[in-house]
């Protein structure tokens, strides 16, 4: 896949963010995660490649946390990120 992103999930009501939620995001692939939960508040921090310019991965991004009640932060990421 030729773009690869750091993505932030901050899940503070909704669904319950769990390990695998970015399993859900179709034709993207994750590389490494962190996650780091209190009671029903969580934050997913990754690093994911996908074959969308990153503007366009951004959108589809929300679009797919903002049912979720999750809020979504998306970087690019460099080489060396």
């Amino acid at each position: 896949m030729p773009y690869e992103s750091v993505v932030v999930v901050l899940a503070t009501g909704g669904a319950i963010l769990e390990r695998d939620a970015l399993d859900a995001l179709p034709e993207t692939t994750v590389t490494w995660f962190r996650i780091e939960r209190e009671g029903r508040v969580g934050c997913l921090a990754a690093r994911v490649r996908h074959p969308d310019p990153v503007s366009e991965f951004r959108v589809r991004v929300r679009q797919w946390a903002g049912p979720r009640g999750w809020g979504v932060t998306v970087a690019p990421c460099g080489p060396h990120c």
